[in-house]
């Protein structure tokens, strides 16, 4: 099940281990420094723990819930935290995928269709999402009006 919030509070909650190394990163780092210079479309990667932990930095556009896909990883979770700005994530369980989805073994990743509509979740700056790799998600949705906003893909092998 995914969990949302606080990254305090995710940091309590979080049962894997694996994920105190992403925690450590979030107060341990001058994130402002790691965005400095980066501009909408960018994307910068920062390995924490070789291929086991690593972030990705990213400067984008909210998108239109249309244009959002429904993406799923087999061998990654996911901590998707807010700098700065606000998005919707959708989510749903893997049981929810209308058909055996094609997947990139390469870049860990597989996108799909759910056979109902997904829950959605507003994520704001400061707060983040752990997802699992039985948590499909939908992300970079935006609320309102389409905006900037900085986010870490953190990616935690499991």
């Amino acid at each position: 099940m995914a969990i949302f919030g606080k990254a305090a509070t995710l940091e309590a909650q979080a049962c894997n281990k694996k994920y105190g190394k992403v925690f450590d990163y979030l107060k341990n780092t001058d994130l402002a420094a790691v965005f400095a210079g980066m501009n909408v479309g960018d994307k910068k990667t920062v390995e924490i723990d070789g291929k086991n932990v690593y972030a990705i930095f990213q400067v984008y556009n909210t998108k239109i819930h249309a244009n959002a896909k429904l993406e799923g990883h087999k061998n990654y979770a996911d901590v998707q935290y807010i700098y700065e700005g606000q998005e919707i994530i959708g989510y749903t369980d893997i049981a929810n995928i209308d058909a055996e989805p094609e997947y990139n073994a390469e870049k860990d990743i597989f996108f799909c269709h759910a056979k109902k509509q997904l829950s959605h979740v507003v994520v704001n700056a400061g707060e983040a999402a752990i997802l699992e790799p039985q948590d499909l998600h939908a992300p970079c949705m935006m609320i309102g009006e389409q905006k900037v906003a900085k986010k870490i893909v953190f990616k935690v092998k499991m």
